[in-house]
């Protein structure tokens, strides 16, 4: 029985250089993940321009029934791999550029609840550590999935801070064989006790400085909204949150010590143009959403908040059995990022419910 694509282009991941850009050549090339497995390197060798030392890297890993070897060892290892078609994959990352082609996910992954990206220095100060675990935790209260890096520093704390009230994501610059730092051993087992870790690199892949920006866009791309906590001019975290406004996500900042080196690539956000947070409020009132309204629209929704006209057409398509984002964007010809952002809005109101696999039904008031 032929192995599911997903498992072999996770073998194409395994290959020596080969990236997502080379897997997507190869994969226009030959049209099906079959197709371009079972031509192999021989075949690969007139699509990619790689060097000799290269080409016998990849011969002496390659054989056909790899990917079912592999399939054993992802469950040996409670790795579930995502694809983009998919119904669990993140549909918010779907939406972006360069998405990445398989994610290797382990934990408990419920693709229809709303995240909000929370990075920071990993120098983080006493003030940056004490704000994100407020946020973090509140943020976790209100229904929110915390997402981060499993860093040191501001990374660390949003997660333990969400871990208090809620779930958290996190995104790894390595495959799961490789936590980094070594320390964070510990957390990234609580997080996938109480949530899921992310990567879009094969297991046996050690971390490489390259990574830690390119697995940030996957921390914002997976995120209706991306706050920075602390961060310096030159700051990583930066680069999430540019990533974020390229992606069309709302970008947060938290205002710090105007002394502080810490604090000057989170005053250029907010001169930029990012919504300044002083309390979780800041957050919430993005969305719409403020915890003492819900009660009252559950009440008596004539008297409670005013809900946008696109709302009601979204809470009139929704039905007491469940319906898939795919087919409510298609038919309200919305983008999936746009239907996600107002389901999370109603979904906080309590008045729709998000299910695993991107399902979504009407809660009864």
């Amino acid at each position: 029985m032929m192995t599911e694509g997903k498992y072999i282009l996770a073998s194409l991941q395994s290959m020596p250089s080969f990236g997502r850009s080379r897997i997507s050549k190869l994969m226009t090339y030959f049209k099906t993940p079959h197709q371009t497995w079972q031509a192999g390197p021989k075949e690969w060798r007139e699509i990619l321009a790689l060097p000799e030392k290269t080409w016998l890297e990849i011969e002496a890993v390659y054989r056909k029934d790899l990917a079912e070897i592999l399939e054993q060892e992802f469950t040996k290892r409670e790795i579930s791999v995502l694809i983009e078609k998919d119904l669990g994959y993140p549909p918010l990352l779907k939406e972006i550029e360069q998405a990445p082609l398989c994610l290797f996910v382990k934990g408990d992954y419920h693709s229809s609840k709303p995240c909000v990206a929370v990075v920071g220095s990993r120098a983080a100060t006493h003030y940056g550590k004490s704000v994100t675990g407020y946020l973090a935790e509140a943020l976790a209260d209100c229904g929110f999935i915390v997402v981060s890096g499993l860093a040191k520093g501001i990374d660390s704390f949003a997660h333990r801070g969400a871990l208090k009230k809620g779930s958290t994501y996190a995104v790894l610059g390595s495959g799961h064989d490789y936590i980094y730092p070594k320390e964070h051993e510990k957390l990234a087992l609580e997080i996938q006790d109480k949530g899921a870790v992310f990567s879009e690199y094969f297991y046996a892949v050690p971390p490489q400085a390259g990574f830690f920006p390119s697995r940030n866009r996957i921390i914002s791309g997976m995120s209706v909204a991306t706050l920075v906590v602390e961060a310096k001019a030159t700051s990583g975290s930066l680069i999430t949150a540019n990533f974020a406004l390229e992606q069309g996500r709302e970008v947060f900042a938290v205002p710090g010590n105007v002394f502080s080196e810490n604090s000057k690539g989170c005053h250029d956000l907010i001169r930029q143009g990012a919504k300044l947070v002083s309390s979780i409020e800041d957050i919430l009132d993005e969305f719409q959403y403020i915890p003492s309204q819900k009660q009252n629209i559950r009440k008596n929704n004539d008297e409670g908040f005013q809900l946008t006209i696109m709302q009601q057409k979204i809470l009139s398509s929704l039905e007491a059995e469940l319906r898939h984002l795919d087919e409510m964007a298609a038919e309200l010809a919305l983008p999936i990022g746009s239907l996600l952002s107002e389901l999370t809005q109603l979904e906080l109101l309590g008045l729709a419910k998000g299910h695993p696999g991107g399902y979504y039904n009407k809660e009864a008031l």
